[in-house]
């Protein structure tokens, strides 16, 4: 007997829009430019460290005054510009640093609760487990019901005794976050504390000194300064004016660097020219206006130093609300189903119906670095974002996947299958959503987010063999984007023949062709077996078999006739209804432009 999940799942959520750009470039510097640019990361990293440890040291006392007083102490070794972005960054890892032991205390305990729960089970081997699962499937078939679902402990008593060893030890970490927690202690290593753990361990790690001080240097090395409205060129610290020029405000202990000093000023002009490859336009509108425009200078290990450019432009596409979505007769979103090296992507119109046929997007990110990785996630998103556009979508849809459960209790649940949990667990799922919902709102699209229950069994069950064809098998996949989609749009996943007695509008769904007996015409939606061709993720990777030889229309068209007529008869005889027929493509004859398209039963 096929499992039937009849849990209703709906809700959908706009995630909100963001229309700030962040610009990169390489500064193409000379001896002079290194030795400055040096001199600053060293001023720099001092300050921000010694800044760091006080704002640790005041914890859950820091207020505006002691902020007023580091902010004082600063000022004094560089600027009030730079005193300004050094304390908003001490106190944006304090937070993070805070924000990170809530979360890690939440883990915990849902791990301490996953492992007493399995603790007070009792052990069952492998082949007690297979036999206790037998007799209930027998005794389910014998009382005409569904298997019981049943809990098992663990697999053997040196698994017990070992989860018993983890549960004092997640109880005694769970301990020590809370009273961190509570007297406002936390825990930050300016460069990471991996990266300072592999200074003693330098073989294991597979690098060398000089490799290590390289990335740690990286890590640390940087500087940044915030945009100011109506200053000249949006920022008064690190400048940049429209031809490239560079120059930055150096801190009066470095003052001997400067090359500008001018009315007093000591600044050094960067003999590097600064160009943006991306969005250059964008930018150059920003700081023409004097809008503000913040600049963060950053090292790489291989020796390349980078400047990035962060502004909100002070036009964009407007985003429509979720009510303007749902208000318009024509909208069609575009459902994106995340899976572990590619996206399936599936677009539905108005009434729930899936109108194309979308081949898989690529996107590997296993076992990549992290540049690479970001690569590949804006170049998947670019070309789901490209589909969205070509066929007018105005919404992307998207699974609410966080998987904290896993990560929080895979380990517990999931102790033996480890290639299942690092599948799961290494799904960029954040990043996918984040860097959408930036990427889309540039281009006025909205981003829609819904629970991602049971979407693959019921995509599998109500629409995969539907939308499948003779030469064409459609993945569970994209049946899967198919109930996202609908879900977002306010539809059930389910989808049930119109013929059904007492089916209503809502559920009401794809069809085969309808003929009008009196007329001989066809009426409805887009085929969703056209295929289509010329456009990234528009050709399936399925085989494809020889396109049928178009026959007679009046033939075809009596023969659908035929076929609906004798099912109603079927359905008026026999009392208990068999589903209706799996929704097939009509074509038309040679005299036709267009091929007869599948119709909504409430057309």
């Amino acid at each position: 007997m096929s499992k039937r999940v009849r849990h209703p799942v709906s809700g959908a959520e706009q995630a909100p829009t963001t229309s700030t750009m962040r610009l990169r470039t390489r500064l193409r510097y000379s001896h002079a430019d290194m030795v400055v640019l040096e001199c600053l990361a060293k001023h720099f990293d001092h300050i921000q460290s010694k800044d760091l440890a006080a704002r640790c040291k005041a914890g859950k006392d820091h207020d505006k005054a002691i902020w007023a007083t580091r902010k004082q102490v600063l000022t004094a070794e560089c600027s009030s510009r730079w005193a300004g972005w050094i304390t908003k960054s001490s106190n944006d890892a304090y937070g993070l640093a805070q924000r990170n032991e809530a979360r890690a205390l939440v883990e915990k305990n849902k791990a301490i609760a996953a492992i007493t729960k399995k603790l007070a089970l009792p052990v069952h081997s492998a082949a007690e487990r297979k036999a206790i699962t037998t007799r209930e499937s027998d005794a389910a078939k014998a009382e005409n019901r569904h298997p019981h679902h049943l809990d098992f402990g663990y697999r053997s008593a040196h698994e017990h005794a070992m989860k018993r060893q983890r549960l004092q030890h997640l109880k005694s970490q769970a301990e020590t976050l809370q009273r961190d927690i509570d007297t406002g202690r936390v825990h930050v290593t300016r460069g990471g504390k991996k990266l300072l753990g592999n200074r003693l361990h330098l073989d294991k790690a597979g690098i060398t000194e000089d490799e290590w001080q390289a990335r740690w240097h990286a890590k640390r090395w940087s500087f940044a300064a915030f945009g100011e409205a109506g200053k000249r060129y949006g920022n008064e610290t690190i400048r940049v004016s429209p031809d490239g020029t560079l120059e930055v405000d150096l801190p009066e202990t470095l003052a001997s660097l400067a090359n500008v000093t001018v009315r007093g000023l000591t600044r050094y002009r960067f003999d590097a020219r600064v160009s943006f490859s991306y969005r250059q336009d964008d930018w150059l509108t920003q700081i023409e206006a004097n809008r503000a425009v913040a600049y963060d200078v950053m090292f790489d290990p291989s020796g390349r130093v980078y400047l990035d450019a962060s502004f909100t432009p002070a036009e964009s596409l407007a985003v429509p609300k979720l009510e303007e979505l749902f208000a318009m007769p024509d909208l069609r979103v575009l459902s994106l189903d995340l899976n572990n090296g590619f996206l399936a992507p599936a677009v539905v119109d108005r009434s729930g119906n899936p109108i194309k046929r979308l081949d898989h997007i690529p996107f590997v990110t296993e076992n990549l670095p992290a540049s690479q990785r970001d690569g590949h996630l804006r170049q998947a998103l670019t070309d789901a974002l490209d589909l969205a556009q070509l066929h007018g979508c105005k919404a992307v849809v998207v699974e609410n996947l966080g998987f904290s459960e896993m990560r929080a209790t895979g380990r517990e649940r999931y102790g033996s299958r480890k290639w299942f949990r690092k599948i799961v667990c290494g799904i960029p799922t954040a990043q996918v959503r984040d860097r959408l919902v930036a990427m889309a709102s540039r281009r006025g699209i909205a981003v829609l987010g819904v629970p991602a229950a049971y979407s693959s069994i019921w995509g599998a069950e109500y629409w995969q063999a539907p939308l499948s064809s003779g030469h064409h098998k459609v993945s569970g996949h994209t049946a899967a984007a198919v109930v996202l989609g609908r879900r977002a749009l306010g539809h059930s996943a389910r989808r049930r023949s119109w013929l059904s007695p007492g089916v209503t509008a809502p559920d009401r769904r794809i069809e085969a062709a309808v003929v009008s007996e009196d007329t001989c015409s066809t009426a409805g939606a887009e085929s969703y077996h056209v295929s289509t061709s010329g456009f990234p993720g528009t050709c399936h990777h399925a085989t494809q078999q020889p396109r049928r030889r178009k026959g007679n229309p009046e033939r075809e068209i009596t023969s659908v006739r035929d076929d609906l007529s004798r099912e109603r008869k079927t359905r008026n005889g026999k009392a208990e209804m068999r589903e209706a027929r799996p929704a097939k493509t009509v074509r038309a004859g040679p005299s036709d432009t267009d091929q007869l398209r599948l119709i909504d039963a409430d057309v």
